[in-house]
């Protein structure tokens, strides 16, 4: 079963079994996220082992990209679009 997500907060400290995610809150709400692998890899840059998760991440044009490529790095998450 995939876990909902609705806010920044809440991808705070996921991990999947390769990867994890570096959250970055925003004092005015809203935040900004880096996948990145739980070990240091050959091509460290890039998309292949690193991808950043803009402030639009939860936005309706986004939403459902961003669970794809959550989802594509192991994580068992859906996003749901910002309200």
């Amino acid at each position: 079963m995939l876990k909902q997500i609705k806010t920044w907060e809440e991808l705070v400290g996921l991990e999947s079994e390769n990867y994890k995610l570096e959250v970055k809150l925003m004092p005015c709400g809203g935040g900004c996220a880096w996948i990145r692998p739980k070990v240091k890899t050959e091509d460290n840059c890039g998309y292949e082992h690193n991808v950043y998760l803009s402030t639009h991440t939860f936005y309706e044009s986004h939403y459902e990209s961003a669970t794809k490529i959550l989802q594509d790095f192991g994580f068992d998450v859906e996003l749901v679009k910002d309200e």
